[in-house]
């Protein structure tokens, strides 16, 4: 689907096969399909909190009926990460879970600025945000894919943090603008994940002396990097590139995570002890070393939250 940045010409209608879809998709498909959502997403932003939420969880509920390639992932997923759960009862519960999370997730956009005010995140590990902190070094956090993992910046913004997020453009032109001003409105910034990302991320921290965030759990060229799960490790993916930055950068590298709690609009912001990189002086031993760290870090994170991760359900095994 075409991005914003890439409208085809209207003449394309006229053009070839290809040429026509494209036009199709970009200015119908998802002008419809983008002010539908748009219109959802405004709508459930009158809501109370936990009515907004509950709402998602109900449409994620029934998202698994459309996307049945993506449920038969993440079902294959849970019964080998999970084999004490891979009955075929436990591993329906389980998706009834990740559905209705991905669901929540997506509305809890409308009501992003509102979660911390209303008490909705607590944060844990503050002892090691210090310790990060009093090495004078600036940041990089390295988030995943779980529970509400845009309640992330929230959180960090509300321990007098300022920074910015590297995030992948959605498809559609209009998701995109709806994303972008949930994130406005809780006053972070973000920075497209593109060839540029890398000079952009080391130029915001160096002049503005600020943080950045990074999820090393990203799908990228049709590939989610990380955690491995048994699959060859590779010096590939945000699980790579966010140690080379910090190298760059002069940075500290702190792993924080979020998991919805009881299934609800409510979080646990999770910040862990700040990493120290594997530093032999052999570049390219030295990034597999930690790519390897790393991995063995959010491996069994991600196996306890499964049913919250939202790359379950684009995960593939090697095999």
């Amino acid at each position: 689907m075409a991005d914003a940045n890439d409208a085809p010409p209207l003449g394309w209608f006229f053009g070839t096969s290809e040429r026509r879809h494209r036009a199709f998709r970009y200015w119908i498909a998802d002008t419809v399909l983008g002010l539908l959502n748009t219109s959802l997403h405004y709508g459930l932003r009158l809501l109370p909190i936990s009515i907004c939420s509950a709402l998602g969880g109900a449409l994620g509920a029934c998202a698994k009926y459309r996307y049945r390639e993506s449920d038969a992932r993440a079902r294959k997923a849970w019964k080998r990460l999970r084999p004490d759960e891979a009955d075929n009862a436990s591993t329906d519960a389980a998706m009834r879970r990740l559905w209705r999370n991905v669901g929540r997730t997506m509305a809890e956009f409308s009501v992003l600025d509102r979660l911390w005010p209303a008490g909705c995140i607590a944060v844990t590990g503050l002892e090691n945000l210090d310790a990060a902190r009093a090495t004078g070094k600036p940041l990089m956090f390295l988030g995943l894919h779980l529970g509400n993992w845009e309640t992330i910046p929230v959180a960090m913004l509300a321990q007098g943090l300022r920074g910015a997020s590297i995030y992948i453009v959605p498809e559609n032109r209009f998701d995109h603008a709806v994303a972008n001003r949930a994130r406005d409105r809780i006053g972070g910034a973000y920075i497209k994940a593109d060839r540029n990302a890398g000079f952009a991320a080391v130029t915001f921290i160096r002049k503005k002396k600020q943080c950045i965030l990074m999820y090393v759990d990203e799908l990228a060229r049709d590939r989610v990097w990380a955690p491995a799960f048994g699959r060859q490790m590779r010096a590939e993916g945000n699980i790579a590139y966010i140690q080379r930055l910090a190298r760059v950068a002069g940075a500290t590298i702190v792993p924080l995570y979020s998991a919805r709690v009881r299934g609800q609009a409510r979080f646990q912001v999770s910040i862990l002890p700040a990493l120290k990189l594997i530093d032999t002086g052999d570049r390219d031993a030295d990034i597999m070393a930690n790519v390897a760290m790393i991995d063995a870090m959010i491996d069994p994170i991600i196996r306890a939250h499964l049913d919250q991760w939202y790359y379950a359900l684009d995960f593939e095994f090697d095999d």
